[in-house]
């Protein structure tokens, strides 16, 4: 079969040169020799109108004309010719570049056949009209090894295509793809029958014809499964280590329910055995090997919302253990799932959510309105009072733009002030609303921003306080204020009218009022002095008291004659009066003069009622009278001395004014506090003078009671006592049946409770803790040491006496005489005090022996040093009693 010429070299039709310059010459010539003959004609006509007619000028005249125009027809022909010899020039090298065209041609259609023949690929051209029309040997080679027959010039693109399409192996899908840039190239791959892979190559000429070139591809297609397959291997092992590498734990079920891969996490999260498990294996018989395993596959099973290609559940296995179980379905039918331990994450979620319900307890309880808002302008937190404000539930309210909450037209209003939160600015300012038109509130806003770690901005807190009262007062105040300037304007003309008529009467009751606060001064500094002297004169007052009574009481303990015996009864009983009189007096110039400050402290109350009642027995003893009480141990915050002095004075009015019975001490649990109640069954009070009693020199039945020497003041001071410290007294009583004063304390604070130190037992409060004890006074009085030293002698005490610091740093005298106990007075000589002696003391004696300080001192500063060193307090006159009560148990405690 000969193949015909290619369209893509069609030859041109072009004209001779030389024919076409010939003919032009040919009717060139035959224009001349028409004009020649016509020349000759009108020559002859002129020759023979001259001798024929009588016009012969005429006839000149034409034929001169004549002669012009053939004159002028003669120029052209030569112009004619000379550009007639020019285009045959043009047309001579026309010729020539033309054969030189198709000689190149020529040979540009060979090297175009020699390029595609030495091409690999199968080649095949196609014209406009898809006929064949130029193959290389191997596209040939190709058909004629299939017996695929074709036609130069004959033989369609769609012909060759229809007889190709049984050499596919239709099996193999068969890829296509057209590129649109730069040229429209359309590519297609397929496999034949025999396992050949063709990649086969569409492209149009610029003149419509079709080239076609078929590449066999099958070493690269061989070469990508190999890579392919290697690179999912690689895949595979990559993941597998994935897998094992994961903290979660991971399964793959197939669409069959089985077993694809897993990772040991799996295992150990569920407590499953992997022994003798495999690919292949039922997933459901796995997950029923435990209890935990069983249930988190009813949880995630296929039937539940078997709909859903995704399901997530929460369970938790145990206290210890709580896992995030999802299922993911995936094309083909597969299931994957995973399990995550969340146990820390659910702890902390936990703790957040407890934390929150605590927040969240303290600003709903709070009235203002407390929001945070994040950095897109949403609500993320508000409190209960601001749904209240806005009328809406926390869901409508949370994660909603300020304006769909606020209004637009609040919103706008709050736009600059949110604009400076959001720039880092703390923002404070007041604005006035409304719900509703009859309810127009003003509100003091605050904006506070909030900053995250790179102090970016990411929200704000709003805190909202509606202040519509306190802006609505103070707006009447104004109001009232400018009424009242405007009266007082108004009336300040009329005054100073009247001002002027007082101002000599005030100048007059001026000097009146000089002379009035002259004599008040005067009275004033009068008063303080008094006070202030007796205040400051109790030592001197009280001294020789203590020092008499000490040297009664020593009188008292002899054996004596009945007439002296009276007599040293009568002496003790007026200068028990005496004391009781002087201190009544001290303590109200105290008070009076402002010296008196309570030491509030937590005690227990059972042990100062103790106290008052070993006090006191002897004395209601005395009288025949039965002291009962009736205590608790409870913690109270008051002042432990001046208790201590109420309780005295309201017992010594209970035994002074009860002739027989009984006194009971109680106390009562209160909502208010403690309250201590003194019950009497004596002489009573009648209701009128209830208010009277507390008033100084105040007594009752006086006229009656002449034996009893007494200012009326104990009550007086008892009330003030009581106000000093803040504690009420109540009193209530029955005429001719006795009467209850009760004064109720403050409970201590339940975190400063402590336990309480058992204390020692006290082991006979008398003579068996005193017998030879060796005893230390130190006291500047003579007369003072003289009525201890007989007093305590009388108890078979050793006392030894000092009055000088001078005495106590004599060489081995402490040592030598390592006293048990020692009393020391504060005041003594030349400023000196007892807690310089004791200091000495201490620099001797080691373990340093128990102190009693004696002082006529009440201030608090003193009895704050006396209890911060650890010593005992009594205050001066001192009872021999109390004296004797102290010592027996500090000796008792010592030696325990």
């Amino acid at each position: 079969m000969k193949p015909t010429s290619s369209p893509l070299t069609p030859e041109v039709a072009v004209e001779s040169p030389e024919i076409a310059g010939e003919d032009e010459l040919e009717r060139l010539r035959y224009e001349n020799e028409k004009l020649q003959k016509i020349n000759r004609v009108l020559m002859r006509r002129v020759e023979m109108g001259w001798g024929n007619h009588s016009d012969a000028y005429q006839s000149f005249e034409d034929a001169a004309m004549l002669a012009d125009k053939v004159k002028e027809r003669t120029y052209r022909l030569q112009q004619t010719l000379h550009r007639l010899e020019e285009s045959n020039q043009q047309l001579e090298l026309a010729r020539r570049e033309t054969e030189k065209s198709q000689i190149q041609a020529e040979q540009d259609r060979q090297r175009l056949r020699d390029a595609i023949e030495s091409i690999s690929d199968a080649f095949a051209l196609f014209d406009a009209d898809r006929k064949m029309v130029m193959v290389n040997s191997r596209c040939a080679e190709f058909w004629q090894q299939h017996n695929i027959t074709y036609e130069l010039g004959k033989t369609s693109f769609q012909e060759i295509t229809a007889a190709s399409l049984v050499l596919v192996d239709h099996k193999a899908k068969a890829q296509k793809k057209v590129g649109v840039y730069p040229d429209p190239i359309a590519q297609t791959i397929f496999k034949l029958r025999d396992g050949t892979w063709i990649q086969m190559q569409e492209r149009k000429t610029n003149d419509n014809c079709l080239v076609v070139v078929y590449t066999d591809i099958t070493n690269i297609k061989l070469a990508e499964e190999v890579r392919y397959e290697t690179a999912m291997a690689e895949q595979a092992e990559l993941l597998k280590a994935t897998l094992e590498n994961m903290s979660q734990g991971v399964v793959l079920i197939n669409a069959d329910r089985q077993i694809e891969t897993w990772n040991q996490r799996f295992f150990e999260l569920l407590g499953l055995s992997d022994s003798g498990v495999q690919r292949g294996d039922v997933f459901a018989e796995l997950m029923q090997q435990n209890v935990f395993a069983k249930a988190l596959f009813d949880a995630i099973s296929f039937d539940v919302a078997p709909d859903k290609d995704f399901l997530e559940v929460e369970m938790m296995l145990d206290e210890n253990l709580v896992l995030l179980v999802r299922r993911n379905l995936i094309p083909g039918g597969g299931i994957l799932i995973t399990f995550a331990d969340i146990t820390e994450r659910s702890r902390n979620q936990i703790a957040l959510r407890e934390s929150e319900q605590r927040i969240r307890l303290i600003t709903d309880a709070m009235p203002a309105l407390i929001s945070y808002v994040n950095k897109d302008l949403c609500y993320e937190f508000v409190n209960r009072e601001f749904e209240k404000w806005f009328n809406r539930s926390r869901d409508e309210i949370i994660n909603h733009h300020l304006s769909d909450v606020l209004g637009h037209k609040e919103y706008q209003t709050l736009t600059i002030h949110i604009a400076r939160a959001m720039l880092g600015q703390a923002v404070n300012f007041e604005l006035e609303h409304s719900r509703d038109p009859d309810n127009v509130r003003i509100s003091n806003k605050t904006y506070i921003p909030h900053f995250d770690e790179q102090r970016n901005v990411i929200g704000f807190f709003a805190l909202e306080q509606d202040v519509t009262e306190q802006r609505r007062t103070a707006r009447a105040l104004k109001h009232a204020y400018d009424y009242m300037e405007q009266r007082v304007n108004q009336r300040t003309k009329k005054i100073s009218e009247i001002n002027l008529q007082l101002r000599n009467e005030i100048e007059e009751r001026q000097l009146a009022e000089i002379k009035l606060l002259e004599a008040k001064r005067e009275a004033d500094q009068a008063n303080e002095s008094k006070s202030k002297f007796l205040a400051a004169t109790s030592h001197d007052l009280l001294q020789p008291m203590n020092s008499a009574r000490l040297f009664a009481d020593a009188l008292n303990d002899l054996i004596l004659g009945e007439e002296a015996q009276k007599l040293i009864r009568s002496l003790s009983y007026s200068l028990e009066n005496l004391e009781s009189l002087i201190s009544a007096l001290v303590d109200i110039s105290k008070l009076e003069a402002g010296l008196i400050e309570p030491v509030l402290d937590d005690f227990e109350i059972d042990d100062l009622i103790t106290n008052m009642v070993n006090e006191f027995t002897p004395q209601a003893e005395g009288k025949g009278l039965r002291l009962r009480v009736k205590t608790t141990q409870t913690l109270v915050h008051s002042d432990t001395y001046l208790l201590a002095r109420i309780l005295r004075n309201l017992l010594s009015n209970a035994i002074r004014y009860t002739n027989e019975g009984s006194i009971l001490i109680g106390v009562r649990r209160r909502k208010a506090g403690l309250q201590i109640q003194i019950f009497d069954t004596g002489i009573g009070i009648p209701q009128d003078k209830l208010s009277e009693i507390f008033h100084e020199f105040n007594r009752l039945d006086a006229k009656k009671r002449r034996h009893d020497k007494g200012l009326g003041l104990g009550l007086s001071i008892v009330e003030r006592l009581a106000s000093v410290m803040n504690h009420t007294i109540n009193v209530r009583s029955v005429e001719g049946k006795g009467s209850c004063f009760s004064i109720t304390l403050p409970y201590a604070d339940k975190l400063a409770q402590r336990v309480k130190p058992t204390p020692a037992p006290l082991i006979d409060r008398f003579n068996d803790q005193l017998e030879g004890a060796r005893i230390l006074l130190i006291d500047n009085d003579d007369e003072i040491c003289k009525g201890m030293e007989t007093v305590l002698g009388s108890w078979n005490c050793n006392i030894t006496s000092v009055q000088t610091l001078e005495e106590l740093q004599e060489p081995e005298f402490l040592t030598e005489l390592d006293p048990q106990l020692i009393i020391a007075d504060y005041h003594l000589d030349d400023g000196d005090t007892g807690f310089d002696a004791l200091e000495i003391t201490h620099q001797h004696l080691d373990p340093h022996p128990p102190v009693i300080m004696i002082t006529a001192n009440y201030t608090n500063e003193l009895r704050q040093m006396v209890r911060e060193k650890g010593y005992s307090l009594l205050n001066k006159p001192v009872k021999p009693h109390k004296m004797k009560l102290a010592l027996s148990n500090l000796l008792s405690n010592a030696k325990a």
